[in-house]
């Protein structure tokens, strides 16, 4: 157990949920996270987070931000600083100036033909314009593939190129010296660990690269081409399905994360299980607690539903891709903690009841004994698990913070794909607000 004595009693973790977009909010909420958990932890001589898990655009920013701390050097706060660049840089970062919405409805609005705000029409319109004519630094359309199975017009296939996104991102991450994205990372270096997470298609299940990850420990079935997250992987998990061709890695085919687990919560808990357990073997007591931060850019709730088609969409879009299991796997997480330390407690209670130590033993062999008794669930691999396998691995979840928008205003079900530079600054401004006003312990 080479790692024990560096081994914490708790560590904290950072959840970004996708939503293209939308994830100049988790930049906002990261400005001012980063100063304020560094005012409440001046002395802590670890990484600010020690693990950072994103889907999509959230693996994204984690990987930028990350990269700035582990390959450039750069303090958390630079690092963040770094990501807001990102963001709002007209010129090499996401956002773009020039308002293309105008084109579409500024006749309209003259004519006075329809309800919706300034604000809302200019962001509705300026995607349809992105859509059309390519986001600058993001994506570009491609030329339709015509449908040559059932040569149906109406199912002509409208790709795009993410190479724009694939470029902007290696500009804000690589190292000092000019190098590819590569986050390889160790806990022996005191560095943080990030995971990034992707739907292998074949497989229909969530896949998590890690930069803890060396390639020796999977070396027949390997998905990364060495040690640690490349580009490569950390498009995978933003490759949306239709609107880009599916991402090649060895051979295996990857889309989104967003389709199966847009808020990673339930992959970050299972991983550090996982990890600890390689670490500290039977000892279960070693595993760190968490804290953990979730910032999330779909809301949860709305005040009022909407009556009109992309005000229902914009709901539907939000439920679909928001926060839907990360309360339920806390709750089971905690369940699970308390039913671990009730049988804890009945041990010692029924040792302490017997006289002398011969029973004491007797019982303490008895209740190993019965620890060994097969369960009714199964390991991975298929095989019965033990009483006692359900004691190991077990840690607490000390506190799980979230910080999400409670609604847009002049919301639109495009939302994800406004880069516009007014949206993007409105959603850091909203991140900072919203992350200024929520109660840290």
């Amino acid at each position: 157990m080479p790692l024990n004595n560096k081994r914490p009693s708790k560590q904290r973790a950072l959840v970004l949920q996708g939503g293209g977009a939308l994830g100049a909010y988790e930049a906002g909420v990261l400005y001012v996270l980063c100063k304020r958990l560094h005012r409440n932890k001046a002395n802590d001589y670890r990484p600010l987070f020690d693990i950072v898990a994103g889907t999509s655009i959230g693996a994204m920013n984690a990987a930028i931000l990350v990269s700035s701390v582990v390959n450039r050097g750069k303090t958390w706060e630079e690092g963040v600083n770094e990501l807001v660049n990102f963001w709002k840089d007209d010129e090499k970062g996401l956002s773009s100036h020039p308002d293309f919405g105008k084109w579409w409805w500024e006749g309209l609005k003259k004519k006075n033909i329809f309800n919706a705000s300034t604000e809302a029409a200019r962001r509705y319109y300026s995607v349809k314009e992105y859509f059309k004519h390519g986001t600058p630094n993001v994506c570009f359309p491609l030329t339709p593939e015509p449908d040559l199975k059932f040569a149906d017009p109406e199912n002509t296939w409208f790709l795009n190129d993410s190479k724009l996104l694939e470029n902007t991102i290696e500009r804000y991450s690589k190292d000092e010296n000019g190098e590819k994205l590569r986050i390889a990372t160790s806990w022996d270096k005191g560095e943080p660990r990030l995971l990034v997470i992707s739907v292998d298609v074949a497989k229909g299940k969530t896949v998590v690269f890690d930069s803890y990850h060396k390639k020796a420990q999977d070396p027949q079935n390997s998905i990364y081409d060495g040690d640690g997250i490349t580009i490569d992987h950390v498009m995978a998990s933003g490759t949306i399905p239709i609107f880009y061709k599916l991402r090649d890695i060895g051979g295996r085919k990857f889309c989104d994360g967003g389709l199966l687990s847009n808020t990673p919560f339930r992959e970050l808990l299972i991983a550090h299980r996982d990890y600890w357990m390689k670490v500290v073997g039977e000892d279960e007591d070693e595993i760190p607690d968490l804290d953990v931060y979730i910032i999330n850019v779909h809301p949860s709730e709305k005040d009022s539903i909407p009556t009109d088609l992309d005000g229902l969409k914009d709901r539907i879009n939000d439920i679909t891709l928001g926060d839907r299991d990360s309360q339920y796997d806390q709750m089971v997480g905690d369940l699970v903690t308390d039913y671990t330390q009730l049988i804890d407690k009945l041990n010692e209670l029924a040792s302490s009841r017997f006289l002398n130590e011969d029973q004491r033993d007797a019982f303490k062999n008895a209740f190993e004994n019965f620890l060994k008794t097969e369960a009714r669930s199964k390991t991975p691999e298929g095989n019965p698990k033990k009483y006692k396998d359900l004691l190991r691995g077990r840690f607490k979840l000390a506190q799980v913070v979230r910080i999400e928008p409670h609604e847009y205003s002049n919301s639109i079900s495009g939302k994800g794909a406004d880069f516009t530079s007014q949206t993007i600054m409105d959603l850091i401004k909203k991140g900072k607000d919203d992350a200024s006003n929520v109660e840290l312990h």
